[in-house]
């Protein structure tokens, strides 16, 4: 067997999620005995079995890897489609069968028909599963829920004991998708110390500076992009875990608060209110203003606490790669 790997963003452009999930099945399959490669869009010669999109690709390709005798696999994000509310989603499916019955060049450059084309579509959570087959009329049969996961390394020293600090932790690209200043200006009306992970896509964006203004070191902190070991000594050691994103697929950062024990202080949005209904300590907050979010966020920190277990269930990558390898071979066979 030999997938085949495509994603249209150049990770040297932005890193994240998708990054990290591409990179891990990738070597968890090769450790399996998968055959991977990247798409070589320059070779004409290349060979294999299944494409593997992660992100929706356009219905002239799917169409054009099954003349070919390519089964297509996709890992669907639709982390801000999902987190839409009820009355938008409403809206857009109207538009959606409005487009597919008068505008049919339009919903082909849309690419909403390889929810139909498809072998078999990929999603994080349940409820962006549930969100494909309500506006896009995604074929039943074909939709798989499988989990991002973490590195073996990292559920083993996330579950190592360590004394309690005096701080919560946020762990995210200094973006306004992750609404960084919003939660920075709400720790220091609400006096509440946040140590803060991450970096950005340019360390010259206007977002990133005024984010830098904020830090004062007491309340907000932000060591910078630290070490993978310097991360999980952070997480290992704060109260509890904070992240008010506008949307997220599965978010790999709140897997690893998770398998901390960490209490979750989230966007009160689908991606965080409807994807982990398991979690045993999480807490959703109206993204509304800095003083609003300030109240919950002085609450949150009084009673956040590390608990030996973890939040939510969360799998090794190995686990998760022979989830997709139990899937390619049930594409094959049909």
């Amino acid at each position: 067997m030999k997938v085949l790997f495509s994603y249209p963003l150049p990770f040297f452009l932005a890193h994240g999620g998708s990054q990290t999930l591409i990179e891990a099945l990738m070597r968890e399959l090769a450790n399996l005995g998968v055959k991977v490669e990247p798409v070589r869009w320059w070779d004409e010669n290349q060979t294999g079995d299944i494409i593997h999109y992660v992100s929706r690709p356009n219905s002239n390709s799917v169409r054009l890897a099954h003349e070919k005798n390519f089964k297509v696999v996709m890992t669907d994000l639709l982390d801000q489609t999902a987190s839409r509310s009820r009355p938008r989603l409403f809206l857009q499916r109207m538009a959606i069968r409005t487009g597919r019955t008068v505008a049919r060049g339009l919903a082909g450059n849309l690419s909403w028909g390889v929810y139909q084309e498809i072998d078999a579509m990929v999603y994080a959570v349940g409820h962006e599963w549930e969100v494909a087959k309500y506006l896009f009329d995604a074929s039943p049969q074909r939709g798989h829920i499988i989990p991002h996961g973490l590195e073996d390394e990292a559920i083993k020293q996330l579950s190592l004991p360590a004394a309690e600090a005096d701080y919560l932790v946020s762990v995210a690209t200094i973006h306004p998708r992750k609404n960084t200043l919003l939660l920075a200006q709400a720790a220091r009306l609400a006096k509440v110390p946040i140590v803060f992970l991450g970096k950005p896509y340019s360390p010259d964006n206007d977002y990133f500076l005024h984010f830098k203004e904020l830090a004062d070191g007491q309340y907000v902190r932000y060591p910078g992009f630290v070490s993978e070991a310097e991360k999980y000594r952070y997480l290992r050691g704060a109260r509890g875990f904070a992240l008010l994103s506008q949307f997220e697929s599965g978010c790999i950062s709140v897997y690893e608060a998770a398998a901390a024990g960490l209490p979750l202080f989230l966007s009160n949005l689908p991606w965080a209110a409807k994807s982990y209904p398991h979690a045993k300590n999480l807490q959703l907050a109206e993204l509304r203003t800095a003083g609003s979010i300030a109240s919950d966020l002085g609450r949150f920190y009084k009673q956040a606490h590390r608990r030996r277990e973890t939040t939510f269930p969360v799998l090794a990558w190995r686990a998760v790669a022979k989830e997709y390898l139990r899937l390619y071979e049930k594409v094959l066979a049909h």
